[in-house]
């Protein structure tokens, strides 16, 4: 299977990624419009961030499940993905545009997350703000 990548809902711009070195995104796993988990980190090209030490984290939900949702005409369903130097702290609703050129290449940003995260939010009202 290909690489996943998503255009950034700020910029319009696509995420990059060469599997091991990624743009910095905040990626959001959307259900009928409300954020479910989100990642904070290096995208890994496979709809994941990675981790301090380089590997992938994983979504709670299954991976066939995440994807079923996020490839379905419902907009309200699936990744919403946004570059990190470009997040306004307003979580999404809608799932980001998948990139036709599946974001391979060099990340366009250098920033570099040293403290990537996974949050599950289990029904939890959340707010997120920048370090």
């Amino acid at each position: 299977m290909g690489c996943f990548s998503y255009i950034c809902k700020t910029t319009g711009r696509a995420v990059a990624s060469d599997s091991l070195n990624g743009d910095a995104v905040y990626m959001f796993r959307l259900e009928a419009g409300e954020v479910k988990e989100i990642m904070y980190g290096n995208y890994d090209s496979y709809g994941r961030v990675l981790d301090k030490d380089g590997n992938s984290f994983t979504w709670d939900k299954d991976w066939g499940g995440c994807v079923d949702d996020h490839f379905n005409d419902n907009d309200d369903d699936g990744f919403a993905v946004v570059l990190a130097s470009h997040y306004d702290d307003e979580l999404p609703t809608t799932k980001s545009d998948d990139d036709p050129n599946q974001g391979w290449g060099r990340r366009q940003s250098k920033e570099v997350i040293k403290e990537p995260y996974h949050l599950n939010l289990k029904g939890q009202k959340i707010t997120i703000g920048r370090d």
